[in-house]
């Protein structure tokens, strides 16, 4: 739920609420007017009889015309009420009872919880009596249902206004709303922007003050990442290119020091043998161990050299040196596919070595772990886009058809996916890990480059 629903749906409830107090205070009040005028019109009628009781004591009026209450129903102000008086042995000598027209609107609900609440239509009795003799008792009652249709008409009247000012209170607080929380669709973009990598994204000052904290906030956290991170990645391109270094140091000695070496072992060993067999010595036998121990000794150390510095990256380039190193783990049983799309002959030799190791190692990776029989390595070259002048960048991505099938391996990454990492990142590119449809893992690597002029 986002916050305007959610400021919405907390205004509607304090309304509702507020509207069920305003009902329960009009039906409350409307009940005590009805009992103030069931009280008026028994004094009312009260005093007519006591003067009627007068003028017949005065000789004024017959005694047979009492109680004489017709002007009153005629008048209709007896409307809604029910008046009733008895003699003094209790026999009903007059009845008025009317309705107000509106109990036909009145919902069966409706009628039944007012009826449970507050018990209309109660009467109020009052004695009449002259000079100390009881004449009869006189009682006024509102018209139940009466009573209950003007509690439902008031209560109309106030729902409907009620109704009116939410549902305007409600839009005008939504606009507001809307145009306050506008700027977090820019604080919201920042940070997806932030998400993915832009560390250069900034956000604007932003009103109110709370969202400017945040805005500042935000910057100064962006400020720092982008610092710490290009921090990082200066210090690893500097840890890359000297471990570089020291392995072209290694690969230089172990090819002129233990190469020449064992090339003079391994002759010596050849004279040795060629001395023995003219004089038919035994040592025929010892030179000829000699030189295999020798020859061994020289693979291993042209494959560790290889590993080292690969003498194609110097001489002939990063797409002739990986396809060396894609026959290097064909011949090993994994078929392995390249696939180079550009012009790699502009790329620095950071850049160079870094994407050769980055291949490397998956390659590595998909012989050892992943179980697979064929792995495809692509390498494309993207110019740059009109919006970015002079910025390209190189797209290396390895997929293969192993036994992947989630990414729990990226929560305890390996060495090697660690390596791939800190390579990427120091050149300031991104790395992606995701399955394939079927099955195996696909690792996509995009690394900027400055475009050769």
């Amino acid at each position: 739920m986002d916050l305007k629903t959610h400021l919405m749906t907390r205004i509607a409830l304090i309304a509702a609420l507020c509207l069920a107090l305003a009902a329960g205070y009009v039906l409350w009040a409307g009940e005590r007017e009805m009992r103030r005028s069931s009280n008026r019109v028994l004094d009312v009628v009260t005093g007519q009889l006591q003067a009627q009781l007068v003028r017949i004591s005065a000789g004024f009026d017959r005694p047979d015309r009492f109680p004489y209450l017709d002007p009153f129903i005629e008048s209709g102000f007896l409307g809604g009420f029910c008046v009733r008086f008895a003699d003094s042995e209790g026999r009903l000598a007059q009845s008025s009872c009317s309705g107000s027209g509106r109990e036909k609107e009145i919902p069966a609900w409706f009628a039944a919880v007012y009826r449970a609440v507050f018990s209309p239509g109660q009467e109020l009795v009052r004695e009449i009596s002259w000079r100390g003799k009881p004449y009869g008792r006189v009682s006024v009652a509102v018209n139940a249902e009466g009573q209950i249709a003007q509690a439902w008409h008031d209560l109309g009247v106030l729902l409907g206004l009620t109704a009116i000012t939410v549902l305007s209170v409600c839009m005008l607080v939504y606009f507001a709303i809307t145009r306050a929380l506008r700027p977090t669709r820019t604080i919201l973009s920042g940070f997806e922007r932030l998400e993915h990598g832009d560390l250069s994204v900034r956000l604007p000052e932003l009103e109110p003050i709370e969202l400017q904290k945040i805005s500042a906030g935000f910057n100064r956290l962006a400020a720092s990442l982008e610092q710490s991170i290009a921090e990082r990645a200066e210090l690893t391109r500097k840890l890359v290119n000297v471990q570089e270094e020291e392995r072209r140091y290694l690969a230089r000695e172990l090819h002129d020091e233990f190469g020449q070496c064992l090339a003079a072992i391994n002759a010596v060993a050849a004279s040795v043998t060629q001395t023995a067999e003219q004089e038919r010595s035994s040592l025929v036998s010892e030179g000829e161990k000699l030189s295999r121990i020798a020859g061994h000794m020289m693979v291993a150390l042209r494959s560790m050299l290889n590993r080292l510095r690969p003498p194609g990256i110097d001489e002939l380039g990063l797409v002739e040196s990986i396809e060396g190193l894609v026959a290097e783990y064909g011949s090993r049983g994994t078929q392995v596919q390249l696939d180079a799309n550009g012009n790699f002959g502009r790329l620095s030799e950071t850049i160079t070595v870094s994407v050769f190791r980055i291949v490397q190692e998956c390659l590595t990776n998909v012989s050892k772990h992943s179980g697979a029989t064929r792995a495809k390595v692509r390498l494309e070259w993207s110019e740059p886009a009109q919006s970015e002048p002079g910025q390209c960048s190189i797209d290396v991505t390895v997929e293969d058809d192993g036994r992947a099938d989630d990414l729990s391996f990226v929560r305890n990454p390996g060495m090697g996916l660690l390596g791939i990492r800190e390579r990427v990142a120091a050149l300031g590119g991104q790395l992606t890990l995701r399955t394939r449809e079927s099955r195996g893992l696909v690792v996509h690597a995009r690394i900027p480059v400055v475009a050769a002029s």
